[in-house]
């Protein structure tokens, strides 16, 4: 019947008219499919149309090709039709954000590059309509709406072959600099299929130094003034306001005075940012909530917290505050207590407890049990803990961070979070640190901690965890991070939730917008999908909008699941033959029946920075760093062998695990009782792979938070989505395979991002932006000070259009959006700006 019905079109003109018709009618189908009712399920800010509802070392390779998942079949998975998604919304609060340039991007070299893009690929031919890929492509306009993806409409899809040659011709385009002793070597990948050096060459991105300073963002701004920034419910922190059963109450600052009574103790932010600053390279400011409408200086940002308070003479737009505390008499620990005794009314009856700075070595006996602090109508309460160390050496601008992390995080919220320094005691003998009355314990808190942090520091050491978990066998704070997390969690119940933090991470930007943006983020992320869309960045210029990269993501996952290289988390993975009983629900239906629905409105239970991802068929050096999973088999870690770098087994690769770089991270009490259930079992993980298998295994709620990234060079989008989402052309394997960006040689791509645990951009940046100069690779390297803001310096710019010397500064201050910057250690003058692991 077909073959009569074609031999009618058997000329190719007829042929030619016959697909034409069918591909409009295909169109007119797709513009009414589900898929536009499917994308207001992702209820997160920045989203329109919401409907509610230290260093790495081992180079080992694991060649081992990745078994093929089982492909289910087609009567357990129903692919969605596809369609447009929605519009975006304005930004937060409809303000309009700056326009940015859309050629951010470009080749390397100042030309804009062929838009491609790598793991969206093009829909492989089938000879099979059941099996064949749904087509997508986005074509609505994009938004003036502040977000990075403004400007810019997702790359047309290529193979993994075509992607592979467009690599290797941006390799041999390039020729790397003839300097030993660089990591990876520059003479390594001659013959090789990459390499990870070849960033390096890209242009570097001047414009966060080049156009930036107050002076010239007043004249764009007709004289505007920095404003106080108070991103806190109803718009003002100052005012009491009703939430739940009680009244949010001001509470007292450093200064003595209740915090809606001292312009002194507030920050102030200019209302836009500087013209021409660099795009978002890496996730949204929009989508996870970030507001990114906003720029501080380094006196206006630190200002309230002692910074500049000794300097004499007049500062460009920023008033001095009259009073200046003694800061070596405040008591940081007894304001965040009164601040939370103020407000107990809008605490549940347990998390109005007010913390024990010690709660000693014993197990409390309701240990073993998953407690709750939470009840409807009240607010819970958030403790982060900063992680420090005996012999830590504070510089003036960390006693800055940690007063900002204080005031912004505890006093001016009401109590909703409380920070302390968990301070990790070397010496396991000493057992008097767990004695507040000792002198022991006084002598060490006074060598190792500034007085004013007293009254918020936590001291502790290994010595607590053969008690609490002898089954591990080995409690080293290297390999396992977590276990004084759960010794805080379990002997202070008050909190329902706990960040780890590190002393090397700065926000230049308002603490608590970006923990409770975040949070919003990850408690709307519905639960279909959600580990596999975890693995994936979201780069705006190579995929769009982020409805855009939903869609495509979506769409590639679904796609593996006909190809068998995907197999969607749905409810708990325990490992069976460990025994494990999961603590997470069950699903409430099945997978092809769950609209995005489950997960909506449920609070995470671990949040991440970072994706998270399946190392078992990567060459990441530290997959195999298991224990207990398989009784008796763990590595043996020795001072001759201190890494066991060829522990392995075989059954490891059934093993269901996960991994996200970097340990800043929340964590629930749930997620947290999980960990505690399954170190007094035995079972434990190399750090950064413990809480995500743990959440995996025991069906928890699990999210990365895309938030701002920049880069400080100009990566052409479509090799940044081939590098960093590489998939060895397994679809919705986004780096889990041998080519993974976490590779240990690899990994050397992320040394210019804003947020990586080994990148030099974020101390570069960060000296700059408090007026130093700073030593790199770049034109600007040794730029930077008071000649630099107020003068300008002549600098020979590489790219610019006139070669020879360019006049960069001469307009102030440098102003920084709210950029989360890691890691940013040793911050002082003197230090001049380079690493161990300087790449240039």
């Amino acid at each position: 019947m077909a073959a009569m019905l074609l031999s009618s079109f058997s000329s190719p003109r007829r042929l030619a008219f016959l697909a034409l018709g069918l591909f409009l009618i295909a169109i007119v189908l797709v513009q009414k499919s589900s898929y536009r009712e499917y994308l207001p399920k992702y209820d997160i800010p920045g989203l329109s149309g919401s409907k509610g509802g230290e260093q790495k070392s081992s180079l080992e390779e694991d060649l081992q090709e990745p078994e093929r998942i089982e492909k289910p079949s087609h009567s357990s998975f129903k692919a969605p039709e596809w369609g447009q998604p929605e519009e975006h919304a304005q930004t937060r609060g409809g303000n309009a954000a700056p326009s940015f340039s859309s050629e951010r991007y470009g080749d390397g070299f100042g030309a804009l590059s062929t838009p491609a893009s790598s793991s969206a690929r093009a829909t492989a031919e089938s000879t099979s309509a059941s099996s064949t890929l749904p087509t997508h492509s986005p074509s609505a306009s994009h938004s003036s709406a502040g977000n990075s993806s403004d400007g810019h409409h997702a790359l047309p899809h290529e193979s993994y072959e075509s992607v592979q040659m467009k690599i290797q011709e941006l390799i041999k385009d390039w020729t790397p600099p003839p300097v030993g002793g660089h990591w990876p070597p520059y003479d390594g990948y001659y013959d090789a299929t990459y390499d990870p050096n070849r960033w390096e060459g890209f242009e570097w991105d001047n414009d966060f130094y080049v156009n930036n300073g107050i002076k010239q963002l007043q004249q764009d701004l007709d004289g505007a003034k920095p404003q106080p920034y108070l991103p806190y419910p109803d718009g003002d922190s100052q005012a009491s306001s009703k939430e739940g059963h009680g009244t949010r109450v001001p509470c007292k600052g450093p200064r003595g005075k209740l915090l809606n009574e001292s312009d002194a103790d507030i920050v102030r932010a200019f209302p836009a940012l500087p013209e021409g600053f660099p795009e978002v390279a890496v996730g949204s400011a929009n989508v996870s909530g970030v507001e990114l409408d906003y720029c501080f200086d380094r006196y206006n940002r630190y200002g309230p917290y002692g910074y500049g308070q000794d300097e004499t003479g007049y500062v460009d737009n920023w008033q001095r505050p009259t009073d200046k505390p003694d800061w070596s008499m405040v008591n940081w620990g007894e304001l965040q207590d009164q601040c939370v005794i103020a407000n107990r009314d809008r605490f549940g009856p347990q998390a109005r407890n007010i913390s024990a700075l010690q709660a000693g070595q014993e197990k409390p006996e309701t240990a073993d049990k998953l407690l709750s602090s939470e009840v409807p109508g009240h607010k819970s309460r958030t403790a982060l803990l900063i992680r420090t160390w005996e012999g830590y050496d504070y510089t003036e601008n960390d006693i800055q961070a940690l007063r900002a992390l204080i005031v912004e995080l505890n006093l001016l919220s009401g109590g909703e979070y409380q920070v302390f320094l968990l301070v990790n005691i070397k010496d396991n003998n000493i057992l008097d640190i767990y004695d507040p009355t000792s002198r022991v314990y006084q002598d060490i808190l006074d060598a190792n901690v500034p007085k004013e942090f007293h009254d918020v520091s936590i001291l502790w050491s290994e010595s607590i965890f053969p008690k609490w978990y002898p089954d591990i066998g080995d409690w080293q704070v290297y390999w396992h991070q977590f276990l004084p997390l759960l010794w805080f969690s379990k002997t202070r119940p008050e909190f329902e939730y706990v960040w780890n933090w590190e002393t090397d991470a700065r926000y230049t930007g308002n603490h608590y917008q970006f923990l409770e943006a975040v949070a919003n983020f990850s408690k709307q992320m519905p639960r279909k999908y959600l580990w596999e869309r975890n693995h994936r960045f979201y780069f705006p210029a190579a995929h769009g909008k982020y409805e855009d990269w939903l869609a495509d993501t979506d769409q590639e996952i679904e796609r593996g699941m006909r190809e068998g290289t995907a197999n969607p988390v749905w409810g708990p993975q325990p490992y069976e033959p460990a025994g494990q009983e999961p603590i997470g629900p069950t699903p409430p239906r099945a997978m092809e029946d769950d609209h995005f629905d489950w997960g909506v409105g449920e609070e995470a239970d671990l949040i991440t920075l970072q994706p998270i991802w399946d190392p078992t068929h990567t060459e990441w050096s530290y997959r195999n760093k298991i224990w207990n999973y398989i009784p008796g088999v763990a590595p043996e870690l020795t001072a001759d062998d201190p890494l066991d770098a060829d522990f392995d087994h075989p059954d490891f690769v059934d093993i269901p695990r996960r991994t996200y770089i970097n340990t800043l991270s929340r964590f629930s009490r749930r997620q947290l009782h999980a960990m505690h259930a399954e170190n007094t079992a035995g079972r434990a993980m190399q750090a950064e792979m413990w809480p995500a298998s743990v959440a995996l295994q025991h069906g928890l709620k699990a999210v990365y938070a895309p938030h701002p990234i920049w880069t400080d060079r100009k990566w052409p989008a479509w090799y940044l989505d081939a590098i960093f989402n590489s998939d060895a052309g397994r679809p919705a394997q986004w780096g889990q395979q041998a080519d993974s960006p976490y590779n240990h040689d690899r990994e050397h791509n992320f040394v210019g991002w804003s947020w990586y645990y080994q990148s030099e951009f974020p101390k570069a940046l960060y000296r700059r932006w408090l007026g130093w100069p700073n030593e790199d690779g770049s034109p600007l390297s040794h730029v930077g000070g008071p000649g630099f803001e107020e003068n300008g310096i002549e600098v020979d710019l590489p790219e610019a259009e006139d070669k020879g010397a360019v006049k960069v500064g001469g307009k102030g201050r440098l102003c920084l959006p709210p950029m989360l910057l890691h890691p940013v250690k040793k911050v002082r003058e003197s230090e001049k700006g380079r690493e161990s692991y300087e790449s240039y």
